[in-house]
């Protein structure tokens, strides 16, 4: 009996393996007339069925889009389009240039809406696609439909196909050329040589939107080649042919070159006008070559394997990471029973790529900002993931289906809507930014605080992106001279930009540590000589100073406006009253509640610094005065005043928090307030306070509320950070604090 079973087990298997061969793809049998005419109506439905997946997934993006800016790269990308420019490297010339017809052809709507609306078209494109792709390998509509939308409602390609980023056309380019290999491997043997054209020329595209597809080139170009020599199709002249369709899909990038030596941008990024430069720029020198960024390190490889399997099964579910891994097995019985080597190819594509990615992410993913940098990676190894996952689904449904008789009916749809509910559901609230302005309203809000005729000097994409954006395509704030001071140190920065910022006076040819004529009579200067050139104009550094060179700290500091400082020369007296008044207000429009966005994004980012606006000069204030003797008259108002402004931000907080508390903020304020307060314990009895006090415009509660202040936010502070390096120290000061209010509530 056992025999007997195991016997048929294998009858079932081979025949379900052998069964997966679409339609079109038995090229050596004769076909009858009613045959063909079924294949011509499954072809049709195919394809009408690719465009209605297509067209659900662009309403959904459009509907949940960025209706303004993104954080990011998104703001840089746009203005790179709209200025003739180029981008980081490797300055993706493709996206720039279809961003460019874009801002052209579409007549309304602001230039970020309709590059996100490029990229939303890109998305759902490539979710037909892939649907093709899987019905191509399986005959399977219900596995096409589970792995495509799968796909596009999963939370990080929802995301990013959202906004003006490369990710989604980076998907439409990879979904296209796994097509053509499909195609390649089970289509009609006649058309291989043609598909071999279009494959390269889709290479060429690939990599000249993003780098990162040429780990999936690197096993798809030897295995055609082979193919084609077993067929006895590989000549010189198809080489030549494959060559060439390659180079015309590099095309883009001669995009570089022109855009600098036509030198119209007045933000661009690098001098491709020489080989050197373009060189430079391709492999991504100033980036490092094979790395994410220069200068980081992550938590090595076995971290970085863990991590993806991780978000495997949290985005596209646990069980289309089980098919996936399922699919080793699948790939092989369908390789030893048909001869189908492309989804070999297609496993070999997923584990080359994240083995090479998790040796080079070189990332730190404890890091919230650097794990969102790092995740957007995966999508292009996702795609190939659920290819697989779904064509396993479909064998492993065929097996019990015939097993069970259950041929005819489609269960699988009723498998399948659970599946994509639970994903839509999910997705959607994490992926709806359709009201999602708080990028914008930060570069607004903070843009519109500045005096006339100012010098904004910025550092980070945050600010220099989004400032640069609303600056250069949207006219805000004419009158201010933006410029990214990071930027100062490539030699290629001034002679590329020097002429469009008349305002600023550039005392050299390039920023360095020591100011001198270089050996080709370049002139180096320091950021202290750049303040010196510009000091007849009010300069502030956003957000913060270059770390490059900090001769410029012996003549000038920092004081707190807004999101950004102001750069005050050393030896300017500080006059309270009148600071306070220039900068109490200057973030007092910002409404979101402290932490309430997703840690790492730049929504939280965006919200985090709008609220250190909110307290930064009460932080000054403390930071001067406890540099001051305790008996000197300036020590007490700085107290004192940082005392009323951090009340004051912690009442906003408390007003727009979800739970009406100001336990919510930040854990420096906890710590700040609790410093102020206990400060002011230390002297609140004195005669020489009580005077100090007396001609103060600060109020002050009672000492025993000053001793509750300290010993409540103390409490919140090691709350919020329990490895605090001070923990300790904190606990005894709440514990003697409370023995204190203990005695007094006993008297009472």
């Amino acid at each position: 009996m056992a025999t007997g079973r195991l016997g048929n087990s294998r009858k079932i298997s081979r025949r379900v393996i052998t069964s997966y061969r679409p339609a079109e793809n038995v090229c050596d049998e004769k076909r009858t007339n009613s045959k063909s005419s079924s294949e011509n109506e499954t072809k049709q439905w195919k394809y009408q069925i690719a465009i209605s997946v297509s067209l659900v997934t662009f309403a959904v993006y459009v509907r949940t889009l960025h209706p303004s800016l993104p954080g990011g790269d998104s703001g840089e990308l746009v203005v790179a389009a709209h200025d003739f420019g180029v981008s980081h490297p490797p300055g993706y010339p493709l996206f720039t240039l279809l961003s460019m017809c874009v801002l052209h052809v579409i007549p309304v709507g602001s230039p970020i809406w309709k590059i996100n609306i490029l990229s939303a078209t890109f998305g759902a494109i490539a979710s037909g696609i892939i649907y093709i792709i899987i019905y191509r390998l399986c005959s399977n509509h219900g596995a096409g439909l589970v792995g495509s939308f799968m796909f596009s409602l999963s939370p990080l390609v929802w995301t990013w196909s959202g906004c003006a980023e490369v990710f989604s056309l980076n998907n439409f380019l990879l979904a296209a050329l796994l097509l053509t290999a499909v195609e390649f491997d089970i289509g009609k043997a006649k058309n291989r040589i043609k598909l071999s054209y279009v494959g390269s020329f889709l290479c060429g595209l690939c990599l000249s939107n993003q780098h990162t597809s040429v780990l999936y080139i690197v096993f798809l170009v030897p295995w055609v080649m082979l193919r084609l020599w077993k067929l006895e199709l590989l000549s010189l002249d198809s080489v030549l042919k494959v060559t060439v369709a390659f180079m015309l899909g590099l095309i883009p990038y001669l995009y570089l070159p022109i855009s600098s030596i036509a030198n119209v941008a007045r933000w661009t990024w690098g001098d491709q006008s020489s080989l050197n430069g373009f060189i430079t720029h391709l492999l991504r020198q100033e980036y490092g070559t094979w790395d994410l960024l220069k200068d980081h390190s992550g938590q090595g490889f076995i971290h970085g394997m863990q991590s993806y399997l991780t978000h495997i099964a949290a985005d596209l579910s646990v069980l289309v990471s089980s098919f996936a891994a399922l699919s080793m097995w699948i790939t092989a019985q369908r390789y030893k029973t048909s001869g189908s080597s492309v989804l070999v190819i297609f496993t070999a594509m997923v584990i080359g790529y994240n083995a090479f990615f998790c040796w080079r992410a070189n990332l730190d993913m404890s890091n919230p900002l650097f794990l969102k940098v790092v995740e957007r990676f995966w999508i292009q190894s996702d795609l190939v993931v659920v290819v697989l996952a779904s064509v396993s689904f479909a064998d492993v449904y065929r097996l019990f289906s015939e097993r069970f008789n259950l041929k005819g009916y489609s269960f699988h749809y009723f498998l399948m809507m659970p599946l994509l509910a639970l994903q839509l559901h999910r997705s959607l609230t994490l992926c709806n930014n359709s009201n999602n302005t708080v990028v914008r309203d930060f570069a607004l809000q903070s843009l519109a605080v500045f005096p006339n005729n100012s010098i904004i000097l910025t550092k980070g994409d945050l600010p220099s992106n989004s400032y640069r954006y609303f600056h250069f395509c949207e006219g805000v704030r004419p009158d201010l001279t933006i410029f990214d001071q990071e930027i100062l140190t490539y030699r290629w920065s001034l002679p590329m930009t020097r002429k469009f910022y008349p305002g600023i006076h550039f005392p050299g040819n390039f920023l360095h540590m020591k100011k001198g004529v270089v050996s080709n009579g370049q002139k180096s200067f320091t950021f202290l000589d750049l303040i010196d050139a510009n000091y007849n104009r009010p300069i502030f550094a956003c957000i913060g100073v270059q770390e490059y060179e900090s001769s410029w700290k012996k003549s000038y500091d920092l004081w707190p406006y807004s999101v950004c400082w102001k750069i005050i020369k050393k030896g300017e007296s500080l006059d309270i009253d009148q600071w306070e008044k220039k900068t109490e207000h200057l973030a007092e429009h910002w409404h979101y509640a402290p932490n309430s966005f997703e840690s790492g994004s730049w929504e939280s980012v965006a919200n985090d610094e709008m609220w250190r606006a909110k307290s930064a000069t009460a932080m000054f204030y403390l930071d001067v005065a406890l540099k001051l003797p305790e008996n000197s008259t300036e020590y007490f108002e700085l107290l004192l005043h940082s005392y009323q402004l951090l009340s004051r931000a912690m009442k906003q907080a408390s007003r727009v928090s979800p739970t009406n508390s100001s336990d919510d903020v930040p854990s420096y304020w906890h710590r700040n307030f609790a410093i102020v307060c206990e400060r002011l314990i230390r002297r609140s009895s004195t005669d020489q306070y009580k005077k100090n006090y007396s001609n103060s415009s600060a109020s002050l509660p009672d000492q025993i509320t000053l001793v509750r202040l300290t010993n409540h936010h103390f409490k919140q502070f090691l709350r919020l950070e329990p490895f605090d390096p001070d923990y300790k120290n904190i606990k005894e000061a709440i514990n003697t604090l409370q023995g204190y209010l203990d005695n007094k509530d006993k008297k009472k």
